[in-house]
């Protein structure tokens, strides 16, 4: 048996993917606990009604029932309606603090302040939300350094995929000369339903279905999202230090059934000058191309670089809970090495 460490976690948004999170801590944590020596306990947990908190450990299982009766702040004897994100992590004694509450790209809050205020109070953060990375990526670096901790987002790159991963660790020493990547699943099924002969209405409406695609589908359709992606792919992998107005975006609404067959692509191309030019469009791949038979639920990257190489990767996912696990993988990485 290897020797425990407890692991404090708060969970700040508990919409599908913290959700799933926890579903996964109640089916595998004592498993984890066996195999990498450390038990990971929630010990806040806040959706946007509420919150439980417990220092000594909430059960991941009774969060999830609480949720499916409308908020974990019905949490028998530790819930709390009206509880705050950054009061819930003040008061939680957390190590490390997983962000996934809704997107937004205005401002980035209230993932913004959860983040800075966790680095700040010197707790490791690992993100599912894209916001408080796309607007202030290398402030949030600069923080977590100074305070000597990590903020870890591999989820945001593409669900399960390990894009960070492989970028960064398993491509060290080579130059990345070109990506091409498919990061959002939404525009992806509804474009390759296009290129069957379903109209754009036909497909959304099936995507909808699906609950693939929300309600109002613009930041997937119009290439928001997968620009999102690229604006932390090139700072992270790429060590360029972009912003969304430098990714030139076309959405997939305006297309034409003579514009087809055609692929939603996000790619970043090295410069002489060693930049990048950064694009979300639709293209038209090469039969040849690793992505060109990408099915309709998947997404998939490339990585062309002057040593290794086309390195494809690939993942047919559906749910949050891949994102969980690519949430699981960055809190184990931090975790395992903290007890190291």
């Amino acid at each position: 048996m290897k020797s425990e460490k407890n692991i404090r976690i708060a969970l700040l948004g508990f919409g599908p993917v913290n959700r799933s999170f926890a579903e996964i801590l109640a089916d595998k944590g004592e498993g984890l606990y066996q195999r990498y020596g450390v038990r990971l306990m929630v010990t806040a947990a806040v959706d946007s009604t509420g919150g439980a908190l417990d220092v000594e450990g909430l059960d991941p299982g009774r969060l999830v029932k609480a949720k499916g009766f409308g908020s974990v702040a019905g949490y028998p004897g530790k819930g709390q309606t009206g509880l705050q994100g950054l009061d819930a992590l003040a008061r939680s004694e957390a190590d490390i603090v997983l962000e996934a509450t809704t997107v937004s790209m205005q401002d980035g809050e209230p993932g913004m302040s959860h983040v800075r205020t966790a680095l700040s109070l010197g707790k490791h953060v690992v993100l599912a939300n894209k916001g408080p990375l796309v607007r202030a990526y290398q402030a949030l670096q600069s923080l977590a350094q100074d305070h000597q901790v990590s903020i870890k987002f591999s989820a945001t790159l593409g669900g399960s995929l390990p894009t960070y991963n492989i970028g960064v660790r398993d491509l060290a020493g080579c130059t990345i000369e070109r990506v091409d990547a498919i990061l959002n699943g939404t525009s992806h099924y509804i474009l390759s339903s296009m290129n069957t002969g379903v109209t754009y209405e036909e497909a959304l409406v099936e995507a909808q279905r699906l609950e693939i695609a929300e309600r109002d589908p613009t930041l997937d359709v119009e290439g928001w999202d997968a620009a999102n992606k690229l604006v932390i792919l090139a700072n992270s992998i790429l060590n360029v230090p972009a912003t969304l107005d430098d990714i030139e975006r076309i959405g997939i609404t305006h297309l034409k059934p003579s514009d087809l067959p055609l692929t939603m692509l996000g790619t970043a191309i090295r410069n002489d000058d060693g930049g990048y030019s950064l694009a979300v469009r639709p293209e038209r791949l090469p039969e040849d191309h690793p992505l060109a038979a990408l099915p309709p639920l998947s997404m998939g990257i490339v990585f062309h670089t002057d040593l290794v190489g086309p390195l494809a990767m690939t993942v047919n996912e559906r749910g949050p809970k891949p994102t969980a696990a690519a949430m699981l993988r960055d809190v184990l990485e931090i975790a395992v090495g903290s007890r190291r």
